[in-house]
């Protein structure tokens, strides 16, 4: 069970993402706990697969051993519910009388428990979701006061995590006026003191500074060096280098040109589809 539909959607698309090779012959042979023997001699029949359908807009992940299939998906929002299914009881050496039912039913539930222990993620990918969004959202403090958000891309927003980045290093922190000073030729502009004490505030409740008591100065917590690293880097050497790699017409880089490259791929299946483009 899931705490959240948000939270279990992301967690179900990691475990796909991760785990598109479970269908393997090596892989599913350890789920089922029975040998795949391959060659040409007596080769294990049956195909071996992993399948990723959706319905929708709730994508299910299907593995296939032999006559048998596990099927994961996220029921309702709220689980990720695994079911396995035996076709053929031949398949695992068991009669098909009722009297083998529960020898069944032990292959099934062991199988499904193999399948969610390969299925760990190194990672909980609901938590980078949180983490994201208790910068970028606003915040409502104890008092009821809203806070706004520090948006992700906003021109203002990564000057300030710039500019909160130089200061790390100082061992006795900043001041408003030390922040305007910088922030001011980023922006291009002039930041009035009363600008900067609003961004000092969206710093502060979001975590990613903290006042020196009995002072006027500030400092980076590790969390807010942590975040603002992350967030300047992957807006500038991701996003700003990769649009401008797929909007350069004079130096088309390989994201344009694997661009153009799918796309005369698709219109030349359209054509032999004779489907109007």
């Amino acid at each position: 069970m899931l705490d959240g539909p948000v939270s279990g959607r992301i967690f179900f698309e990691q475990v796909i993402r991760d785990n598109l090779d479970i269908g393997r012959p090596d892989q599913v042979s350890l789920i089922f706990d029975r040998r795949v023997r391959g060659g040409r001699k007596r080769p294990t029949p049956g195909r071996f697969r992993t399948r990723v359908i959706t319905a929708e807009v709730t994508p299910s992940l299907h593995v296939d051993y032999k006559h048998a299939t596990i099927k994961q998906y996220h029921k309702e929002g709220r689980a990720l519910r695994t079911e396995t299914t035996i076709n053929d009881a031949y398949d695992f050496g068991i009669g098909r009388r009722l009297t083998n039912l529960p020898a069944l039913c032990e292959i099934g539930f062991t199988a499904n428990k193999r399948l969610l222990d390969v299925q760990r993620l190194s990672h909980d990918p609901s938590q980078g979701q949180h983490a994201f969004t208790a910068v970028t959202d606003p915040v409502t403090t104890d008092t009821g006061t809203r806070v706004a958000g520090l948006r992700f891309a906003d021109p203002r927003v990564m000057a300030l995590l710039h500019a909160v980045l130089v200061f790390r290093l100082l061992p006795h922190g900043f001041t408003n006026r030390d922040l305007r000073d910088l922030l001011g030729p980023l922006l291009g502009t002039t930041i009035t003191a009363g600008q900067m004490t609003y961004d000092l505030r969206r710093l502060r409740t979001h975590g990613l500074i903290r006042r020196i008591p009995h002072s006027h100065r500030y400092q980076v917590t590790d969390t807010g060096l942590e975040r603002a690293l992350f967030l300047t880097r992957a807006h500038d050497r991701l996003l700003r280098a990769g649009m401008a790699d797929i909007t350069d017409h004079h130096q088309p880089g390989p994201l344009r040109t694997a661009t153009h490259t799918y796309d005369h791929a698709l219109d030349q299946l359209l054509q032999q589809s004779r489907l109007a483009a």
